[in-house]
């Protein structure tokens, strides 16, 4: 029996490649997605940090330079959260589509799978029937050689 040969070797080579790349860039948005959303946090931790130390200073005697320049502070800072927080967005999205491209080639790579797959369990097939018969034949052969007892 012939050796074992799977014909779209090369196909299945290029498919593997291209899904180990859409895996590496699919880790690489998910390491962008979690970094701004830790950059989100830290600056809503700013935020409330900031209103925290102004309610602080509003119990004491009233200055309306200082109060001037706190809430200018307050709006950079609420302008912050919400630039960090559109870039949070725009990352998950990117990641979102990365991800379903990496879905893909992962199928992709799954079709070729199946196929080497069924194909290796039909060459197996055909060998185990190709012995069955050999050892059919060889038993047959012994059988005849012998002679009767009776």
């Amino acid at each position: 029996m012939k050796r074992f040969r799977f014909r779209l070797e090369a196909v299945r080579g290029i498919r593997d490649l291209a899904e180990r790349r859409a895996r590496e860039r699919f880790g690489l948005a998910q390491q962008k997605a979690a970094a701004a959303a830790e950059t989100v946090r830290m600056a809503k931790h700013r935020l409330a940090a900031l209103g925290e130390s102004l309610a602080a200073a509003r119990t004491g005697c009233f200055r309306a330079a200082d109060q001037a320049g706190v809430m200018a502070t307050l709006r950079v800072a609420e302008r912050g959260v919400a630039d960090t927080t559109r870039l949070l967005g725009e990352a998950e999205t990117a990641r979102d589509r990365i991800r379903e491209e990496w879905l893909v080639a992962r199928r992709n790579l799954q079709i070729i799978e199946r196929l080497e797959e069924s194909a290796r369990h039909a060459h197996r097939e055909a060998a185990d029937k190709a012995e069955q018969n050999l050892l059919d034949e060889l038993g047959s052969m012994a059988a005849a050689r012998v002679a009767p007892l009776a």
